[in-house]
């Protein structure tokens, strides 16, 4: 068993509710994750490792391609 660290989010993203517990696996911590976030955004973290996240992740890119004129 592992020691997890679940965090219920936000809206701006920031945690909201923060709790470690103790669990079989990353599958497991993550379900429970699922049942005390209901429905909110959460991440779960296993030390300083996120296994686990909602977030919408937004990809940084450089300028939209024009078309050829």
């Amino acid at each position: 068993m592992e020691t997890y660290e679940i965090r219920i989010l936000r809206m701006d993203g920031n945690p909201a509710v923060i709790t470690q517990q103790k669990y079989l696996n990353a599958d497991a911590a993550i379900a429970a994750a699922k049942l005390l976030s209901a429905g909110r955004q959460f991440e779960v973290w296993n030390d300083d490792t996120c296994v686990y996240s909602t977030r919408v992740k937004r990809e940084m890119r450089g300028p939209s391609p024009r078309p050829a004129a």
